[in-house]
């Protein structure tokens, strides 16, 4: 992994410590317990309400990058642990919200107060520290929470056409960012699009992270209201509000702004965006980091080398190994447990951890000039000549740089 930063992470003992069953039970964990933790920290009302955002990039990011890689044989969980840890996703989404609102309510919920009262919390003094303020902090925290957990879950399940019960609790997890058309567009056309011009979710070199997540949030909706419509009428089925799945799965959108409503009146409806958006911005800075730069021809088989690899221990564990997006991309029908690690001479691995490759991007052209040092290597070694050749017609081959 000559990309990869070898000499970081735990001393050779410590590394086969952490490859153990026991440890990556723990690692698989993580997610959950930092809805937990994130949950009781909104709960507490004040400064802490930000703790999810800010556990999410600077603890979350140091940690990952100081811990390092996993090796390449991990003792997984039993089978039935790793796919309970995604179903409980869900429930914990809507309770960290159930406890957002309670924060964010000037009175608060009385059995909602319980909850908080049994962990030690005083309701009523968490609600006077907080003030319009920290509720905003608390609905950042809660979007990132949706980012961060019930995007990257539905991700995992959605693919899975083998299981409609899946399938559809993947698609309940993404109606809480509006954007369950993801259902449809990721499976149906990221997946066959994926590292051309046709695909909205792979940026293209040099554009700048903030652009990319407009121009992709918009690709990707009428891509998926497209591709939905062109099922229809090639199967020739009528196309109505019940026929169209796109159209159809908004309708889960509808309940979860609903429910916002119901707790925190007219008010919900702008916390409810709120709140969405920032989980939806996530999914998209996340789209950013897997295939920056990355090119394909339409029509050729898409491979191992057309999506970025990480090989980060905690965040790999606490996002059930979507940083193997590599071998996802490979062979799509896989399980997150049954993922691996590719090899060099097969994808390229990305030099940082998600969390630090996403703040980076931020700056615009000193990321630039940082990964199109290593996307040198990827034009040198993996690309395609037909890609090669692509690449040098639009002026943007990079091979004859140096890492």
């Amino acid at each position: 992994m000559t990309d990869a930063i070898q000499n970081s992470g735990p001393s050779p003992h410590g590394a086969a410590l952490l490859a153990t069953r026991a440890a990556n039970t723990v690692r698989y964990s993580v997610m959950n317990l930092f809805i937990l933790v994130a949950s009781a920290c909104t709960a507490y009302g004040g400064p802490l309400t930000f703790a999810g955002l800010l556990l999410s990039f600077v603890l979350i990011g140091y940690v990952d990058e100081l811990v390092g890689d996993i090796g390449p044989k991990e003792a997984m969980p039993p089978i039935w642990y790793c796919q309970l840890m995604l179903y409980l996703t869900l429930p914990l989404v809507i309770f960290a919200t159930l406890v957002t609102f309670n924060i964010a309510s000037p009175s608060g919920f009385g059995w909602l107060d319980a909850v908080s009262r049994a962990i030690g919390i005083d309701p009523i003094a968490a609600r006077q520290r907080t003030g319009w303020f920290w509720s905003i902090g608390a609905f950042v925290s809660l979007g990132m929470l949706y980012g961060l957990a019930g995007v990257n879950v539905s991700h995992e399940l959605v693919h899975r056409s083998d299981t409609p019960f899946d399938r559809l609790l993947g698609t309940w997890l993404l109606a809480f960012t509006w954007d369950t058309g993801f259902a449809i567009e990721h499976v149906h056309g990221h997946h066959r699009n994926v590292g051309t011009e046709l695909d909205p979710a792979t940026a293209r070199r040099s554009e700048y992270i903030v652009a990319f997540v407009w121009r992709s949030t918009i690709g990707q909706w009428l891509a998926a209201k497209r591709y939905e419509d062109e099922r229809l009428k090639r199967k020739e089925q009528p196309n109505t509000l019940w026929t169209n799945r796109f159209w159809r799965n908004q309708f889960m959108t509808l309940v979860v702004v609903a429910l916002y409503v119901v707790f925190l009146g007219p008010i919900g409806l702008v916390w409810a965006g709120f709140a969405g958006s920032i989980g939806k911005i996530y999914l998209e800075v996340v789209n950013y980091i897997e295939h920056y730069g990355l090119v394909r021809i339409p029509g050729t088989r898409v491979e191992a080398r057309h999506s970025w690899d990480s090989h980060r221990r905690v965040t790999g564990g606490m996002f059930y190994n979507l940083m193997l997006h590599a071998n996802h991309h490979k062979i799509a029908t896989r399980r997150y447990w049954e993922l691996e690690q590719s090899p060099p001479e097969e994808a390229a691995t990305l030099p940082r951890g998600y969390m630090a490759m996403i703040l980076f991007a931020f700056l615009g052209p000193p990321f630039f000039r940082y990964i199109h040092r290593h996307l040198a290597r990827w034009d040198r070694e993996l690309a395609s000549p037909d890609e090669v050749a692509y690449l040098r017609a639009r002026g943007i081959y990079l091979g004859d740089l140096t890492v």
